[in-house]
């Protein structure tokens, strides 16, 4: 009897895992994204703004921000604004990694070569001219000038700004300091609109400094405050960049490994399955084995098809947490647990789905069967961060406690911040288990009647009758 068992369970594993299709997914495309990701992120920092020429006109309701819109809506001004932002984007990037790589990224983003393709993101800068409109003039007939059918015209414009006549000195009786209505021609890029703002606003602030006696540099100076980024003192007694961010997505990494190589074993499992009712081969293959043989030798191969899964992805996952020198954060009892789940939910929707595949006589039958299954396993997705954000609440204990969502909740849970007591991962592997042997009991009786009907395909009612026969 084993020897069919095993003999049945090689011949799925090695029909789906030994096949081109599994390996690109499995193997190759992993890879693929690796090179991609990078390239992507490159070409698109590379990529350049369409120069961008042509008539800005302002009207400048309060008076005092014309002066600074001109000085930035030079070439000189828009070449300035483009080394701030870069030189603020280099700030932010260099606090997001970890003290061993400070010193490394410094000097790349310090590289002349990286500094260039940081700049050039942003395109050449804008050539303008700023054309001054009177505080009375008729926006609406302005807007007209910005219509890209208007496009080469003479008077045609690229931007028409409206400052506040409260823009830059409050309203008697306000609390709150005007702003500025922005229009711009439609199709215009986006890095460009960025551009012509982040210069109005400036124009607008060096104004209100220059009308409340303050030098620009002083305000800088009052509100900045030079911060380092937060360190985690670990177990070893060393210090290291906070993973405020790394331990919000640790428990739904856990809970997405988790679904992935249950999910793709049990489709595997139903497809092979349906196929084989449609196609009579299970005729063929119930006169050498028996109902129950069959399913346990189809379950336990695609068992080991998700757990390939789960072995490359843990495997990439770890290797990046390494080389990160994050390796901490996984501890050897989560790499457990995590396998214990894999197989407590595996033999539960691996088992309905074996079921299910028994019952009907195409894929189109089996989507209202498949239904509840996939909110029995959506729902934990739905409540991740709750979860994680509170893994102790009464909400996270009663979804890791409740078959089939079990080994989802509890795998956020373990993977959280605050763990589970252990009494409580012992109970829910329990409960799940017993569960699971109620499911396969459930989905051998459904395999032995189903194997051999055909016709309308059954609703639930009818699969009760079917356990009771057999």
């Amino acid at each position: 009897m084993i020897g069919k068992v095993v003999a049945v369970a090689w011949r799925e594993f090695s029909s789906t895992v030994l096949t081109k299709a599994f390996l690109i997914g499995a193997f190759i495309v992993p890879g693929l994204m690796a090179i991609a990701v990078p390239l992507i992120i490159k070409f698109t920092a590379e990529a350049k703004a369409p120069v961008l020429e042509g008539r800005v006109a302002i009207v400048d309701q309060s008076g005092a921000v014309l002066p600074g819109i001109e000085k930035r809506f030079s070439v000189e001004g828009f070449s300035s604004i483009i080394a701030d932002t870069s030189d603020q984007a280099r700030k932010m990037i260099a606090e997001q990694v970890g003290e061993e790589m400070m010193d490394q990224l410094e000097s790349k983003l310090d590289d002349p070569v990286v500094q260039s393709a940081i700049t050039q993101s942003f395109g050449p800068p804008p050539v303008l001219e700023v054309e001054e409109l009177p505080v009375d003039v008729d926006i609406e007939a302005q807007q007209a000038r910005l219509k890209p059918a208007n496009l080469g015209a003479e008077d045609a414009l690229v931007a028409l700004a409206v400052i506040a006549p409260d823009a830059v000195k409050k309203a008697e009786g306000a609390d709150e300091f005007g702003g500025y209505t922005f229009f711009v021609r439609a199709k215009t890029d986006d890095r460009h609109i960025d551009l012509m703002r982040r210069g109005l606003r400036s124009a607008i602030l060096e104004a209100r400094y220059a009308e409340a006696g303050m030098e620009r540099a002083d305000i800088v100076a009052l509100t900045t405050v030079p911060a380092g980024s937060t360190q985690e003192i670990t177990d070893s007694g060393d210090t290291r960049r906070a993973t405020s961010e790394l331990n919000m997505l640790l428990p739904g990494a856990f809970m997405i490994l988790l679904i992935m190589s249950v999910m793709v074993g049990g489709q595997y499992l139903l497809t092979t399955t349906v196929e084989e009712k449609a196609s009579r081969v299970v005729e063929v293959l119930l006169s050498a084995v028996s109902p129950m043989q069959l399913m346990t030798g189809k379950i336990i191969g695609q068992m080991g098809v998700g757990m390939v899964l789960l072995s490359v992805y843990t495997g990439v996952g770890l290797a990046a947490l390494i080389a990160f020198s994050l390796n901490d954060l996984i501890s050897a009892d989560k790499i457990v647990y995590l396998i214990i789940y894999f197989v407590l939910a595996y033999f539960i929707f691996a088992s309905l789905m074996a079921a299910i595949g028994a019952a009907v006589n195409e894929m189109r039958e089996a989507q209202s069967l498949m239904t509840p299954v996939m909110m029995a396993v959506m729902l934990p997705y739905l409540f991740w961060l709750p979860i994680s954000r509170d893994p102790n609440s009464m909400l996270a204990f009663v979804l890791s406690m409740t078959p089939p969502m079990s080994p989802f909740a509890m795998m956020v849970r373990i993977g959280s911040t605050e763990p589970p007591p252990f009494w409580q991962i012992l109970l829910s592997i329990s409960v799940t288990a017993i569960f699971a042997f109620g499911c396969v009991w459930f989905a051998a009786k459904v395999f032995r009647v189903g194997l051999l009907m055909y016709g309308k395909p059954p609703n639930f009612k009818t699969l009760i009758r079917w356990v009771r026969m057999a």
